[in-house]
């Protein structure tokens, strides 16, 4: 029996799913695209820089939940936990880049996987309360509807559409209930309402202007923002009262929902995500190079996660870069040369010395993910990353011709390459970002503290950990400043703003999936503003969530 999908057939046949930052990282706030300025006066905003004011976060939009949240959001309302070894619509992301999906597009082949997934979801469903078990009828099936539906589309369901998918499951009958009971599953976990997430507000169509959230929309954009699915059953029944719009009710719900176990787990995530933490798992080595990095890596993911859980929990974003905690268990111990520690649980160890003294800057986990040469140092990506991560910097030029097939052709050690890549190419690349790599030289391609230079001729030579970063990089920086190793770089950024307003203004990204593009909202500047002053994350969250800028869209 055919199905009529109700999906919006009008997309691109091309998928673009998972479509992130340009570069090494989370940079949302740093890419291209999206205003959320639409109409806005510019001002003089709480920190003296110029904002716009009413400046929405993210557009007026229509896209896809992610596969994540499909799995999700079936679990949470019918109680199916979808295989793990199963595919929604695409395989999981290997690239450890946080998964926009605001870009995603459907072509036939997604629409037969969505077509699969709810075949599976519907044999998958405990029960069909309050339907008898093995004796589900259209009246049964239409309480189940109206019961489940309006949470798992985020909207209230319409007589219409209700009375559409019973008829699909009556014309189901002569080949037996397990077929109706697909059919209709099929069509309600393949209707737009469901696949889609749409925050036009509750006005004109298409919306104009500035456009505030229906409770509904709200209620979706908060569960999705710090649950990563459909609102719970508390934050609902606000929606559906019409009183979650209300400043001091969003208030507590945000309080509320911060407080759960697995929102905190969501949130940490998205900070892991943007210390590149998430790439980790993915990242690969030379095994000759580097032996015991197998054996490593799995346990170097986990101490990075007790690291930023003990940040996340009690401490406060400066925190990050003073910090001497590493998490290690006895193999991380001998290989890093840290405090020694016996069994296989990650325990916490205070360093001492010289050695991983800048804070996130020198645990293990981030320079071995951050490194993408697998054999050896990898000055340019590690300074791209800081480059685009955490200072949200400008995006570069292109190379100029002739540059890259100048660079392979270079010789001598990591440090002289370098300087010969900064010369050919000038200022504006490479010498606005290989300084951030060149103070990690203390750090092999695993993240192992050393102290010669084994590049240098003969190798074993002095190691050479400073480095001169251009003017205009840096804020308040408007000439060169050298750095003496990475630990300075650390006390930089912990003791300014600039690398907080990044975080803020990527973390805010991240939760309304929407790369900020040139926002430059008074709202958001107000959100950076307190970030940098209590330096909590959870007020942090708490603020992009209530702010007034999260609770419009800006239409065209």
């Amino acid at each position: 029996m055919a199905l009529a999908v109700s999906l919006p057939l009008a997309c691109s046949s091309t998928p673009a799913k998972n479509a992130g930052p340009t570069l090494n990282g989370g940079g949302g706030a740093s890419s291209s695209g999206g205003s959320g300025n639409t109409g806005g006066v510019v001002v003089t905003g709480p920190s003296g820089q110029q904002c716009v004011q009413g400046a929405s976060l993210a557009p007026a939009r229509l896209f896809l939940v992610s596969d994540v949240q499909y799995r999700n959001i079936v679990n949470d309302v019918f109680g199916v936990d979808y295989p793990a070894n199963v595919d929604v619509t695409a395989p999981a992301s290997t690239s450890g880049i946080y998964p926009y999906n605001e870009g995603a597009q459907v072509q036939a082949t997604t629409i037969k996987a969505y077509l699969r997934a709810a075949d599976q979801v519907a044999a998958l469903i405990p029960a069909f309360a309050p339907c008898a078990a093995g004796a589900a009828n259209a009246m049964c099936m239409e309480q189940f509807l109206r019961t489940k539906l309006p949470v798992a589309w985020r909207r209230p369901v319409t007589d219409q559409e209700i009375g559409d998918l019973i008829a699909i499951f009556n014309s189901g009958a002569p080949d037996g209930q397990a077929v109706q009971v697909r059919l209709t599953m099929e069509a309600a976990l393949t209707h737009s309402a469901f696949l889609y997430r749409a925050e036009f507000g509750g006005g004109a169509s298409p919306p104009i202007g500035k456009v505030p959230l229906t409770p509904h929309q709200l209620a979706a954009a908060v569960s999705f923002g710090l649950l990563n699915s459909t609102p719970d059953a508390e934050l609902w029944a606000k929606a559906v009262d019409g009183s979650l719009t209300q400043p001091q009710v969003l208030a507590a719900q945000v309080a509320r929902l911060l407080a759960l176990a697995p929102v905190r787990t969501n949130l940490q995530k998205k900070v892991s995500f943007l210390f590149n933490f998430e790439k980790l798992p993915f990242i690969h080595k030379d095994a000759a190079e580097f032996p015991e990095f197998g054996t490593l890596q799995s346990a170097l993911y986990q101490s990075s996660q007790k690291f930023l859980a003990d940040i996340l929990g009690q401490g406060r974003f400066s925190d990050l870069f003073t910090s001497r905690t590493i998490y290690a268990n006895e193999p991380i111990a001998k290989a890093y040369g840290l405090p020694p520690v016996t069994g296989m649980d990650l325990q916490k160890v205070t360093t001492t010395g010289a050695a991983y003294d800048g804070g996130v800057l020198t645990q293990p986990a981030l320079l071995a993910s951050s490194t993408l040469n697998a054999a050896g140092d990898d000055v340019v990506h590690r300074g791209l990353w800081v480059y685009y991560n955490l200072l949200c910097a400008p995006d570069l030029p292109p190379p100029p011709p002739g540059a890259l097939a100048a660079a392979a052709t270079m010789t001598g050690s990591t440090r002289e390459v370098a300087m010969q890549r900064g010369n050919g190419c000038g200022k504006a690349c490479h010498g606005r970002f290989d300084a951030f790599g060149l103070v990690t030289l203390g750090y092999d391609g695993i993240g192992r503290y050393r102290t010669t230079d084994p590049t240098s001729t003969p190798p074993g030579g002095p190691l050479d950990t400073t480095a001169t970063i251009a003017g205009g990089v840096l804020e308040g920086h408007a000439e060169t400043t050298t750095l003496t190793g990475v630990a300075q770089l650390a006390q930089m950024f912990g003791a300014g703003r600039q690398v907080s307003d990044c975080a803020a203004s990527n973390l805010a990204a991240y939760v309304l999936e929407h790369q900020l593009g040139n926002v430059n909202s008074c709202d958001l500047q107000a959100v950076e503003d307190r970030f940098e002053q209590t330096g909590s994350f959870t007020d942090l969250f708490a603020g992009i969530i209530t702010s007034p800028a999260f609770l419009t869209r800006d239409a065209e």
